[in-house]
Parts: C-alpha cells; structure tokens; sequence
C-alpha cells in the first residue's frame, strides 16, 4: 500500500510527468490486485490511511497485530484503536483523578478586581457635550 498512495506531484502541465504518473499508478494498482486480497481495497486503503495518521508506538502495535492475522479489516484497526484510546483514558484517569469536592463543582479562585473610570458623558446646560472622567 505504500508504493500505491505517494505518487509523485505535478506541479507544472507535462505530458511526460502525467504519463509516468499515470503508469506508476497503474503498475501499482495491477500489483495490488495480483494480492487477490480477500477484503475490497478501498477498506485497505482506508485502513492505512488511518493507520497513517496515528503516534508511532500506536502504528506499530497495530502492524504487529497486522501480521500476526494476515491482512486486517478495517474494523478490527478501529476496534483496536478504540480498546487503546480507553485504556489510554483509564491510565490518565488514574494518574490525574479529579477534584472530589462534594458537590462535584470545582472552587473558584478569587481574583482581586481593579476599579477603572470610563469616559462619561456630561451634557452641560448650554446642551454641548464634553467628556469627563468620572
């Protein structure tokens, strides 16, 4: 699945740069099907995707878990990723528990406030307005 999905990028019109593109893509896409895999190649794809996209020490204990079943579906990398996520919070929950104050709300802390004037408006008699500081 590596080789499939880091195809080079075009950044500029060529033929010659979209046809060696093109047959990469094709060579690696005729190679994948040879595998005969028995589950469809978009959950392969989606699989390692999302398998791409995890912590180093997460990837490897999927692959491990990979090639100790042959090719993994799709469900089985998220059941595994979700058992990791709550043991994960189970692990954090005991190392940080929470405020047991009784009524569940945590104290708030007391900040001295600083008193500030605003502008104010006066309107003096003669109906023109000035600003003061109240």
């Amino acid at each position: 699945m590596k080789s499939l999905l880091p195809l080079p990028v075009i950044n500029k019109e060529s033929a010659t740069d979209l046809r060696a593109s093109i047959n990469q893509f094709q060579s690696n896409l005729n190679a994948v099907k040879a595998l005969d895999l028995s589950i469809p190649l978009h959950e392969v794809l989606l699989s390692h995707l999302l398998i791409d996209h995890v912590d180093e020490v997460t990837r490897k204990q999927c692959e491990m878990k990979a090639v100790s079943q042959g090719v993994t579906e799709l469900e089985a990398i998220i059941k595994f990723l979700e058992g990791k996520c709550q043991a994960l919070e189970l692990i954090h929950a005991s190392q940080h528990p929470r405020n047991n104050n009784r009524s569940g709300i945590s104290k708030q802390t007391k900040h001295p406030h600083v008193a500030t004037h605003s502008p104010c408006i006066d309107v003096s008699s003669s109906g023109k307005q000035a600003y003061s500081r109240g």
